[in-house]
């Protein structure tokens, strides 16, 4: 299992909902296995529930409890073990009672838990992955996810991108009700696309529901409105779990062509650090665009994408614009582009720009030769986009 199948499975944990609401507990242990790590105080995949362990959860659980949630981390400690990558070894000789339980679906007490289970482990690549400073805020933003109203988080991140307030009501109604509804005819029963926080699992079920039919005559008859909302919640998604990123990282790790140098090089860039941001700050010295000049809130943008570049472009200081967040968001989907001469291109697609302090009389200055052949490329995609090609 790769590093983006082990983020959607800790997005998509079960969850009890007993009070209409996703309780956090299951989150609080992962969330206290992670912070254990990161403390140093947990080295080996053997997880112990001991005080250590006990602590870390009520620090976690203390932020994320509400109304009548209980202190209890023996029962996510247990209850994991319905997840596919959280593992228990019970103490010798109580093997059958362990089975029992697990059988009955019966957790034990605090005090009886480590007299019945000398430690819990994850999969060892889930470990690797935990450990890794790099991936530790995908997993801690993954875990989150399992506690957040994902439709009001998909309509502040939809606004955030310049959708209008009824596009954003026609689609979050598709994906809550139209959508659902044609995949429970074919047999595939969710209530809410809302309830889908998993890229893979949103593939699937995307690839399902335009291959009918009877999708294809609603989304015709809505002027691809169907198909649009479901495109943007898969965008949603990738947002939300850094599926590109943690994508992009996995075939660095892979790529057996590059040595451990330039592997941690082009990781660095990936992540915004490193040589390819100095480069930026020392070229722009603040936003490319807005002269915004704290370039500790400003994003080192890939003109030519990542997943399009060879290595020497993406460590190519004149591939790249620093640029405050929401023109960073916008250029990187193409939504906005730039002339030779600096001048903005903004897409018919982009609704209502102005909500993005964004502006026909915007321009990038200081743009040097060695800029154009990458802003080229950008402005293709650009177009084919405005033409609805790509």
């Amino acid at each position: 299992m790769n590093a983006q199948q082990y983020l959607d499975q800790l997005s998509s944990l079960r969850m009890d909902r007993t009070k209409d609401r996703p309780r956090p507990h299951k989150v609080c242990l992962l969330l206290a296995v992670l912070d254990l790590i990161r403390s140093g105080a947990l080295r080996d995949n053997r997880i112990r529930f001991d005080d250590a362990l006990r602590q870390a959860f009520t620090r976690r659980f203390n932020q994320l409890k509400q109304d009548n949630d209980r202190d209890n981390p023996e029962f996510p400690y247990f209850y994991l073990q319905s997840s596919d990558f959280w593992r228990h070894r019970p103490v010798p000789g109580k093997e059958e009672e362990y089975q029992r339980r697990v059988k009955d679906h019966k957790a034990p007490g605090p005090r009886a838990t480590p007299q019945l289970i000398d430690y819990a482990y994850l999969d060892a690549p889930l470990f690797k992955l935990f450990c890794d400073p790099a991936m530790q805020p995908q997993i801690e933003a993954a875990l989150f996810a399992n506690l957040q109203n994902r439709r009001k988080h998909f309509s502040h991140w939809a606004d955030s991108i310049g959708k209008s307030e009824r596009t954003i009501k026609s689609y979050a109604g598709a994906l809550n009700n139209t959508l659902p509804k044609l995949l429970q005819s074919s047999g595939n029963t969710i209530e809410s696309f809302f309830d889908v926080g998993s890229v893979e699992q949103y593939q699937q079920l995307a690839q399902r529901i335009e291959s009918q039919p009877a999708f294809q005559v609603k989304d015709g008859t809505g002027h691809g409105m169907y198909s649009a909302a479901l495109r943007l919640y898969g965008q949603f998604l990738k947002d939300a779990t850094d599926y590109e990123l943690t994508k992009d990282l996995a075939d660095l790790d892979n790529d057996a062509t590059l040595s451990e140098t330039e592997r941690s090089t082009l990781r660095t860039t990936r992540l915004g650090h490193g040589k390819f941001r100095e480069g930026l700050v020392g070229y722009w010295r603040g936003c490319a665009v807005t002269q915004y000049p704290d370039v500790r809130l400003l994003i080192a943008s890939h003109i030519k994408p990542w997943r399009e570049a060879d290595n020497r472009e993406r460590l190519d200081p004149f591939n790249g614009l620093l640029l405050v967040p929401n023109l960073d968001k916008v250029f990187d989907r193409q939504l906005i582009s730039f002339e030779r001469n600096g001048r903005i291109l903004i897409s018919s697609h982009l609704e209502d720009p102005a909500k993005l302090g964004i502006h026909k009389g915007m321009v990038v200055v200081n743009l040097d030769d060695s800029h154009q052949s990458y802003l080229n490329h950008h402005r293709e995609y650009f177009h084919e986009k405005q033409a609805g090609r790509a």
